[in-house]
């Protein structure tokens, strides 16, 4: 179950990206497995790789005719574990499975820190809207229990220190399947501007504001932005507004990836890109610093999110070039660490170890 983006927003970002990759594999390896999301890029695709689907979403914050619909969708399949991603899909599932008193085991993947989020809020409008959903995330965990799915340890540290959350399990975001092997790095000719990327959803908790005066601080260098959203980058002489990109031809282009985000509960373009061995500059919030650690000064660098100390974190990646086996070796222990067919182990093995089949 997963209403992407939430109630009445629309997104493809890294939770939607998981369950595309995810549920096909799933479903080969015997899983059956029934997607419930609503007729947008993410059930398109899902549909385009054959895994059953039906449309069902939310159509506003609290749409009680949604918790009908994923009840009788329930109770028609009788399936033996239920599993909700992003927070609308996680409260209504409970609300339908506390409602209608059925013991299905449940499964919730938030994909993000709330706190983080509220944190992150720009205004105090903003920080009482996410407090809100703090508040009702946690009295419904307690309604209705359920084991909970971390993406990183710094999301499941969040949910144990300040939501008294305990049946947590952690599994990390990992590598698209059919992910390419690191490539030599890109060689530039004499006086070729250096390649700067960006790649995800435009949205201000991405850090997608600050990339017109990122650019203008790197005048010699050239932005490639990969992704939409609802923030407008401006149009420079040294930016290239590219849409949706396919992420393992896009990363191997570039000199550098930018990651300023101000909220990120994992990082997987950050991911991508150290699997690759492309560096990367990044805010180091939430499980960023985790997920870049390996690569610490060697191809991760940390930057406060302002243009002026991201572009002083640049040119000290540009600058700091490790030997090719340095960079490879790196790159090689992210495709095996983060290898997508460990997470579909992990995936099934919970899936069997909550499902009453097994009880």
């Amino acid at each position: 179950m997963c209403t992407t983006g939430g109630s009445g927003r629309r997104q493809f970002g890294g939770a939607e990206h998981f369950l595309v990759d995810m549920l096909p594999a799933l479903v080969a390896s015997g899983v059956d497995i029934v997607a419930c999301t609503p007729d947008d890029a993410t059930g398109a695709a899902l549909r385009e790789a054959g895994v059953p689907w039906r449309e069902l979403g939310a159509r506003s914050r609290i749409d009680l005719q949604y918790v009908r619909d994923l009840r009788q969708v329930i109770g028609e399949l009788r399936p033996d574990v239920v599993c909700a991603h992003l927070l609308s899909a996680a409260m209504h599932c409970r609300a339908a499975l506390r409602s209608g008193g059925d013991p299905t085991p449940l499964v919730v993947t938030l994909h993000s820190s709330l706190w983080q989020t509220r944190g992150a809020a720009p205004t105090l409008k903003a920080k009482a809207r996410v407090q809100a959903n703090i508040t009702l995330d946690l009295i419904m965990r307690r309604v209705r229990p359920h084991t909970t799915v971390a993406v990183s340890e710094y999301e499941a540290g969040e949910l144990r220190d300040r939501g008294k959350v305990k049946d947590i399990r952690v599994i990390p975001n990992p590598l698209p399947p059919a992910w390419p092997a690191p490539q030599p790095a890109p060689e530039r000719a004499p006086g070729e501007p250096p390649v700067l990327g960006y790649l995800g959803r435009l949205e201000p908790e991405k850090g997608a504001g600050l990339l017109g005066d990122v650019a203008r601080a790197l005048p010699d260098a050239r932005l490639l932005v990969g992704g939409s959203g609802s923030v407008a980058v401006p149009p420079l002489p040294n930016v290239e507004l590219l849409g949706q990109v396919d992420a393992a031809k896009f990363l191997p282009t570039l000199d550098c990836l930018l990651v300023p985000s101000s909220v990120e509960a994992f990082g997987k373009s950050a991911q991508e890109a150290l699997s690759l061995g492309v560096p990367v500059v990044h805010s180091g919030v939430g499980g960023l610093a985790e997920v870049t650690h390996r690569a610490a000064g060697v191809l991760a660098f940390v930057a406060e999110p302002r243009p002026d100390a991201i572009a002083a974190a640049v040119r000290t990646a540009l600058a700091a070039t490790p030997p090719s086996a340095e960079r490879l070796a790196i790159a090689h222990w992210y495709q095996h660490e983060h290898a997508f067919t460990r997470a579909v182990h992990r995936w099934t093995d919970l899936y069997r170890s909550v499902s009453h089949v097994n009880a």
